[in-house]
């Protein structure tokens, strides 16, 4: 069973906290009010949000200030900020974008378009918690496993990392665990019973991305009846003889390691028989255009990014889709070949029915939405897509649905600029309507898609994550490259921002005009 969402709103207005608070109760939410940045911080160290809707100008702590310290503390690096705000200047939505908020929701606000937002937004963050095995690799051995010990520096129980199957941290506060947890690849967790009051077991469930056992190390059966109903799963007596208490101990893990193993070569198996196969470089001229295209897997494991390039009988378009299941790497993947089902079947109907000037690429994303949405399964499961249809005009139509934003390079100005287009996530709501870009390439022109395994990963040296403007300045960089090779313009994205790994499948679409 899932647990109850739970969002807090922040907003030095009572009747718009209550509003809001409406609108989420009636979604099934439970939520939690705050009127100002330092009562809502105060909230955000005793419980774990599913989301936070903030108003930007507010007493005593102002939104801008509240984002900066949920984004520090490592708990909350992924759930979802929105800011609710009746300032329209850009500036103020880049700084507030850049200091870690998701989207601006501006004042005065609709309700439906509220209610619709705060469930995608919910969808999106839990689908990630259940689906991200953040630290599962394509094998898995003993020694890569690390159990970490939770204690405090007054009790005398120490364990021997010899006699243990895997590696062991040791942990001597909750702040440390929360910083460490989702940097490691855990087996276990364990939880000393002299600490137990410093470590609260739902929070660790609720905040990590991993999935793992919890194991109360107890002194008698009266501290393990009041931890039944804790969450903990495994109970461990610390006055058995010490040889039982680490047989227990690895038995435990050795069971975990054994669950994992099971689970990666049975969708190992099931991806080698996938019909689902990218190439990890494309290239094809159109008209006056290159299209280059990279996807890399997450260490040669597939995930949920894909991508496809369509013709008409006649040539006289290219429709060229890329998109992102939600979730990471084996849980993903198992949803692409749905949503390219779809995606296959809907432009080869409309290639083979619709006059290639009546082709929208707002009208495709719309007939796809309507179809997911009503197919129980995958509408589920939420995924990203731009769809690009290129011309012989040199004329550009472009439309999306929860995508980054695509940059554009002008070579007449020699500037990068984020084009502003977006939509909501595919199989939120039939209804939703679509907007599209339309625009000319000038010679030596570029654009620029990709996905977002490039803004999820860490720089290694100041172990933050990259940013949209850390591809802009390497797009900006090479983009006056007459014929710049979409390879080079990867190699740099990662050297100049100490890329040591990724964390995600990625892919990277570049548009050049000639």
């Amino acid at each position: 069973m899932h647990r109850q969402p739970h969002i807090l709103i922040v907003d030095d207005d009572g009747f718009i906290r209550e509003s809001i608070e409406l609108i989420a109760n009636q979604l099934g939410y439970k939520s939690s009010l705050a009127s100002n940045g330092k009562e809502a911080l105060s909230f955000a160290k005793e419980h774990i949000f599913d989301l936070i809707i903030s108003d930007l100008y507010m007493p005593k702590m102002d939104g801008h200030e509240l984002v900066q310290n949920i984004r520090a503390m490592s708990e909350y690096k992924n759930i979802p900020f929105l800011f609710l705000s009746g300032a329209n200047e850009r500036s103020t939505w880049i700084k507030n974008l850049n200091a870690g908020a998701d989207d601006f929701i501006t004042k005065p606000f609709d309700k439906k378009i509220l209610a619709l937002k705060l469930k995608s937004y919910i969808k999106k963050h839990l689908l990630r918690k259940e689906l991200l095995k953040s630290n599962m690799e394509y094998n898995i051995n003993l020694s890569e496993g690390t159990v970490l010990f939770c204690t405090s520096k007054k009790s005398k129980l120490e364990l021997n990392p010899e006699m243990l199957y895997a590696n062991l941290k040791t942990i001597y506060s909750s702040k440390e665990l929360f910083k460490e947890i989702d940097s490691l690849k855990i087996w276990l967790v364990l939880i000393d019973s002299n600490a137990a009051k410093e470590y609260d077991v739902s929070k660790i469930k609720i905040s990590s991305n991993l999935e793992f056992s919890i194991v109360f190390l107890a002194n008698d059966l009266k501290e393990v009846e009041s931890q039944i109903y804790s969450g903990i799963g495994n109970f461990i007596s610390k006055s058995l003889p010490e040889n039982l208490f680490y047989h227990q101990l690895n038995a435990l893990i050795s069971r975990e390691i054994e669950l994992k193993n099971k689970y990666i070569n049975a969708i190992k198996l099931a991806a080698d028989n996938s019909p689902i196969r990218f190439e990890r470089k494309t290239e094809q001229s159109f008209s006056n255009y290159k299209i280059s295209i990279i996807h890399e897997p997450y260490e040669y494991v597939p995930g949920g990014d894909f991508y496809e390039i369509f013709s008409n009988k006649e040539n006289d378009i290219k429709i060229i889709v890329i998109g992102d299941v939600m979730g990471k790497k084996w849980g993903a993947w198992f949803f692409v070949n749905a949503y390219l089902a779809y995606i296959r079947s809907t432009i080869h109907f409309l290639l083979n029915n619709t006059p290639s000037k009546e082709l929208t690429p707002s009208g495709i994303i719309e007939h796809l939405n309507k179809e997911i949405s009503h197919d129980l399964q995958v509408a589920e499961v939420f995924t990203t897509l731009s769809v690009i249809i290129l011309d012989r005009n040199n004329v550009i139509r472009i439309a999306a649905a929860g995508a980054m934003k695509p940059l554009m390079y002008k070579s007449i100005d020699n500037i990068v600029d984020s084009l502003n287009i977006t939509g909501m996530l595919l199989g939120i709501s039939e209804d939703s309507n679509y907007q599209q870009l339309e625009l000319k390439l000038g010679k030596n022109d570029k654009l620029l898609f990709f996905s977002d395994g490039y803004t999820e990963t860490l720089n290694s040296e100041t172990k933050e994550l990259l940013s949209t403007g850390a591809v802009i300045t390497v797009f900006q960089k090479l983009g006056s490259y007459r014929e710049l090779d979409i390879s080079l313009l990867e190699k740099t994205i990662i050297k100049e921002n100490r890329i040591s790994s990724f964390d995600d499948d990625r892919t990277l679409l570049l548009i050049s005009r000639f």
